[in-house]
């Protein structure tokens, strides 16, 4: 595996014209001599950076990420990794190809005249390219292990399409009037709605790449805006059918997991990773056997639940008799229509009571409640608190 991986290595480098650098991870070393003393990164002094160190993280995301990964070093630089993987599906070694520019040396910032000089003897590289050379990396290390690259399966997070949104917003951000889009936020809402993953994903991308731009490259600031992106994907997925308290817990674990992220390619992969598992967090009935009928009627119940439906009316829409709609309802979500009702009217009485100046008897009869006393009894059978008690807490029980 060894030879395979230092032949592979060679062929590639003569073949792209980039440095190719292979890794044994388990022993935490390059497989043979590391970048010389004439390389970039040998060269480039850049205090954040471990040539080691960033290789191997490269290694461990290209495995996590199903044998591929592209990503930036500190200094700004493009690199593509593939991981190796061994007869148990382990991450053993890897192929590490960079440093490479993605766009003109003088589109980058140079650190004195002789990194300058340096920047100019770096292959350049289109966003297709950069992908061609991951790509081709992959095939050939899943050749070299004769197995899928991990055990992880294949990812959503898809890196070529990021770094291409990154290379198209940067275009926008240094052009004259540029403003971050929030229309495109709200698309993202709808596609969201719509339970469309790879529109939705789309979107992200894009956001992504202007979130990278507007924080001028801090990664604190990041983090607060994809946080704020995070409470955007949310929102929109309650709104889609997602159960609310389920999706109040996700938010603390993702907000504790913010902090341990390094890089904008950690940014990207948690905001995939948190819109897909929200996506589907929604009600989603895709793999029972009325999944038409009963998707259908809880689509109408949310559409329609500051209305005073009745049961007749639902079964209707769904051309059912009432008796067996609500026998394979229940068949098939564990509750009763009625109970479903509820508990979507409450779950939106949750969002609206975090607004101190609506007033509970308006609250109740936004939510379909025609009763104030019914509107509170049901609520605290469902939440465990009354309406009031729930708002001077703001949720944080």
């Amino acid at each position: 595996m060894v030879k395979q991986c230092i032949s592979c290595a060679d062929h590639l480098a003569g073949l792209a014209q980039v440095q190719v650098s292979c890794l044994d991870v388990l022993q935490r070393k390059f497989l043979r001599e590391p970048p010389g003393e004439r390389s970039f990164c040998a060269y480039c002094g850049n205090q954040d950076c471990v040539v080691l160190n960033t290789c191997l993280y490269g290694c461990h995301e290209a495995y996590r990420w199903n044998g591929k990964y592209i990503y930036y070093c500190p200094a700004g630089m493009v690199f593509a990794a593939s991981s190796v993987s061994d007869e148990r599906g382990r991450l053993a070694a890897g192929l590490v190809a960079g440093p490479i520019l993605m766009g003109e040396a003088e589109d980058y910032v140079a650190q004195g005249a002789m990194l300058a000089d340096r920047l100019e003897l770096l292959p350049v590289f289109s966003t297709g390219r950069v992908n061609d050379l991951a790509e081709t990396m992959a095939l050939l290390t899943a050749g070299i292990s004769g197995r899928a690259h991990s055990v992880m399966g294949s990812a959503v997070y898809e890196q070529e399409k990021v770094l291409g949104e990154l290379y198209s917003v940067r275009q926008q951000f240094e052009g004259p009037g540029y403003s971050y889009p929030i229309e495109t936020e709200k698309k993202l809402q709808a596609m969201i709605y719509r339970r469309d993953k790879k529109g939705s994903q789309e979107l992200l991308n894009q956001l992504l790449g202007h979130i990278y731009f507007v924080a001028e490259y801090d990664l604190e600031i990041m983090k607060a805006r994809a946080l704020e992106l995070a409470v955007v994907i949310s929102r929109a997925t309650i709104e889609a059918g997602a159960d609310l308290n389920e999706i109040f817990v996700c938010n603390e674990s993702f907000i504790r997991e913010i902090e341990n992220l390094r890089s904008v390619e950690d940014i990207g992969a948690w905001l995939s990773a948190l819109l897909h598992r929200f996506i589907d967090y929604s009600f989603d009935f895709s793999q029972i056997k009325h999944s038409d009928v009963v998707f259908k009627a809880a689509e109408y119940i949310k559409s329609r639940f500051a209305d005073k439906i009745t049961l007749d009316e639902i079964a209707e829409h769904v051309s059912l008799s009432r008796s067996y709609l609500s026998r394979i309802f229940k068949e098939e979500t564990g509750e009763s229509l009625s109970a479903y009702v509820n508990k979507v009217r409450i779950d939106k009485a949750k969002l609206m009571l975090l607004d101190k100046d609506c007033a509970l008897v308006d609250v109740a009869s936004l939510c379909g409640f025609e009763d104030q006393s019914y509107f509170t009894k049901v609520f605290k059978k469902l939440v465990g608190v009354s309406p009031k008690r729930y708002r001077e807490s703001r949720g944080n029980l």
